[in-house]
């Protein structure tokens, strides 16, 4: 570097500094940026993620069941109940997104701010971590990251195991900006779209589910002219998200990227949104919603029209 000061204008120096940094930091996700993702930009690999523990401005958030976060976990992680942080019963209808001040008590005890990235990380292809992800980024929390092959992943390449449980820490955590409802689909858009084949709903359950085999509401079976595709598909065997172009083939075929607006749904609107985050950041869909009431609400009201086969 001496030598650079002594050759070099310091703006040149300053750039080869900028680059160097940044390319390292790149160079930690390539496994990743080769899939061809319109944005991966909220993926991070596991080398990444290692290389940045310790860094103050990162929390990282295990969604597991709290046993196994005890057992073992990623060294600084915070455990959180996605299912008690993320969803609640409003209306009569479980697994809903909970309102803004019920997440910004959660954020706040593990002393989250505004300009915390936070990296979730589940056992289960990133199902929960994607949950979490969309609630924040309905309330406007845009620095969060899911770690691309989750738990199975950090653990089969012998990285650092920790039973440590980080000190509590304490914020004051409020989001600065109104929720963005264009990431919620409510039930009258579900409705309007059977009618209409410039909205696609994407069923994201099993296909014994669609097809009213598997019954887990009042009824079984699908909204009418909806289309199936399971969201495991989406991922393969390690729980990694399959590249862009197997991703591309899976939803063209079955014709989900066919019309201008994507309602996705499940059960209770966790598998909806794993779908969503693949159809809105790595195929770049520019207008997908999440159903929140899902089929919890729809199969449970007797008025509204269903399809079986």
């Amino acid at each position: 570097m001496k030598n650079l000061k002594k050759y070099l204008p310091k703006a040149m120096i300053i750039s080869i500094f900028i680059f160097g940094c940044s390319s390292g930091e790149s160079s930690m996700n390539n496994e990743i940026n080769d899939r061809g993702y319109a944005d991966s930009s909220r993926l991070v690999s596991t080398d990444w993620l290692e290389n940045e523990l310790g860094n103050e401005k990162i929390v990282i958030i295990d969604v597991r069941k709290k046993e196994q976060y005890d057992a073992g976990h990623i060294p600084g992680a915070y455990h959180m109940t996605p299912g008690e942080v993320f969803q609640q019963e409003i209306g009569g209808v479980k697994g809903m997104l909970p309102p803004a001040n019920h997440i910004e008590k959660n954020l706040s005890m593990a002393g989250i701010t505004p300009e915390s990235t936070i990296v979730f990380y589940d056992g289960n292809s990133n199902l929960w971590s994607s949950r979490g992800l969309w609630a924040l980024e309905v309330y406007g929390h845009k620095n969060t990251k899911l770690l691309d092959g989750v738990w199975g992943k950090w653990e089969s390449e012998g990285k650092e195991v920790s039973t440590d449980v980080p000190q509590e820490k304490s914020s004051n955590y409020e989001f600065s900006s109104p929720a963005d409802n264009s990431l919620i689909a409510g039930i009258d858009e579900i409705i309007e779209s059977i009618d209409d084949p410039s909205k696609i709903v994407c069923d994201t359950r099993s296909p014994e589910e669609y097809s009213g085999k598997d019954v887990r509401a009042e009824r079984g079976g699908h909204v009418p002219d909806s289309k199936n595709v399971n969201w495991v598909m989406g991922v393969n065997e390690s729980g990694e998200f399959k590249p862009s172009n197997e991703l591309k083939n899976l939803y063209d075929d079955a014709g989900i990227t066919d019309g201008e607006t994507i309602y996705t749904l499940c059960q209770t609107a966790v598998r909806a949104t794993h779908t969503w985050f693949i159809l809105s950041y790595l195929l770049g869909e520019k207008n997908v919603k999440v159903y929140d009431g899902s089929w919890t609400e729809w199969g449970n009201d007797n008025s509204l029209p269903i399809e079986t086969r």
